[in-house]
């Protein structure tokens, strides 16, 4: 039995000293979207590669329906699953699922702070191609674009650490309707830093759980 406790304990700490990777590519070109996020541990030798390209978009009662191709890549096998029917009523659902879980869990937003401010960003690049075949329009269209690239630039710098400066383009084109995006983002962080904010999150919701216990209207 002790040796059982010091086995959980050794890999409880193995676990939190831990640096995972994350890297997340984002590439558009025309109406084609491609994601490929990636996570890794050890210098890549656990990972776990899931890449979404965009199949199909056809309009449905629901609103437009996606269809994608997830392939899972853990170790040296690959998976291929399909996701289908994602529309506006899924999304709604998700929304709702996400502010249930702002009211059950009690002050998730420092939380959540706390642990961004974990996270490392090694590498943000973003760099845009544009044009709609007008040069009047495409200026304007192409101080639209920068504004909006520094806005979430400095919201994204704000929440995690930047180690590098963030790697910014956009190229007009002045001739011809043209858009093209490229983005890459390369995140670390511990293991460990993780696995207190999940029970930093597990405490909260069970305060949030004894708030709705006490203020909940008793029967008559």
């Amino acid at each position: 039995m002790g040796w059982l406790v010091v086995g959980i304990l050794a890999l409880v700490a193995l676990a939190a000293v831990t640096p995972v990777r994350i890297a997340i590519e984002y590439g558009r070109v025309g109406e084609n979207d491609h994601l490929v996020v990636e996570f890794s541990a050890w210098f890549r030798l656990f990972r776990r590669k899931y890449e979404l390209p965009v199949l199909l978009q056809k309009p449905t009662r629901q609103g437009p329906e996606l269809k994608a191709k997830v392939e899972k890549v853990h170790k040296r096998s690959e998976m291929d699953d399909s996701i289908q029917d994602v529309n506006f009523k899924q999304v709604k659902q998700w929304m709702k699922k996400y502010q249930d879980l702002l009211k059950r869990v009690h002050d998730l937003q420092p939380v959540a702070r706390a642990f961004f401010r974990k996270i490392r960003c090694s590498r943000l690049e973003w760099h845009t191609v544009l044009g709609t075949g007008g040069a009047a329009e495409t200026g304007t269209l192409l101080g639209l674009v920068w504004g909006v690239k520094s806005m979430l630039v400095s919201v994204f710098s704000g929440a995690v650490s930047l180690r590098s400066m963030p790697r910014l383009s956009v190229q007009p084109v002045w001739n011809q309707e043209v858009i093209r995006t490229q983005f890459r983002c390369i995140l670390h962080v511990w293991l460990g830093h993780a696995m207190l904010a999940g029970v930093r999150l597990l405490l909260r919701w069970q305060i949030g759980r004894r708030r709705e216990w006490k203020t909940a209207p008793s029967e008559a």
